[in-house]
C-alpha cells in the first residue's frame, strides 16, 4: 500500500519519474522477508502505473501517442506501455531490496 501511494504521488512529477525507488524503498522498510519486500515494491508500482496509465488512455488522447511511438520504435503501442510499467516496477522492487538490505544491516548492528 505503501509503494503504491507513493507512486501515485511519483506520478505527478514527470521529470523525476526514478523516484518510484524510493516508493519501493519505503515498502521494503515495512517488509521482514526478500521475497516479500520485492513484491510489495514490485506489485505497489505495477497498480500505480496501472491506474496512471488507464487514467490518461481514457482522459487524454494517450492511445494515439503510444500508438504514434509504437511505429515509431517498430512494436505495438500496448507492448510499449507494458514494457515501460514492468521496467518502473522492476525498479521499485530492486529498490524495495536494497531497504530490507540496509534494515538487516542496521539490525545486526
Amino acid at each position: 500500500m505503501i509503494a503504491f501511494l507513493l507512486g501515485i504521488a511519483f506520478q505527478f512529477l514527470p521529470i523525476y519519474w526514478q523516484l518510484i525507488i524510493i516508493a519501493g524503498f519505503a515498502a521494503g522498510l515495512v517488509c521482514m522477508g526478500w521475497f516479500r519486500g520485492f513484491l510489495a515494491g514490485f506489485l505497489g508500482v505495477l497498480l500505480s502505473w496501472g491506474v496512471y496509465v488507464t487514467y490518461h488512455w481514457f482522459v487524454f488522447p494517450a492511445s494515439q501517442v503510444f500508438s504514434t511511438l509504437g511505429d515509431i520504435v517498430g512494436v505495438s503501442g500496448l507492448l510499449l506501455i507494458a514494457i515501460g510499467v514492468l521496467v518502473a516496477s522492476f525498479f521499485s522492487g530492486l529498490g524495495a531490496l536494497i531497504a530490507v538490505a540496509v534494515r538487516r544491516l542496521v539490525q545486526r548492528q
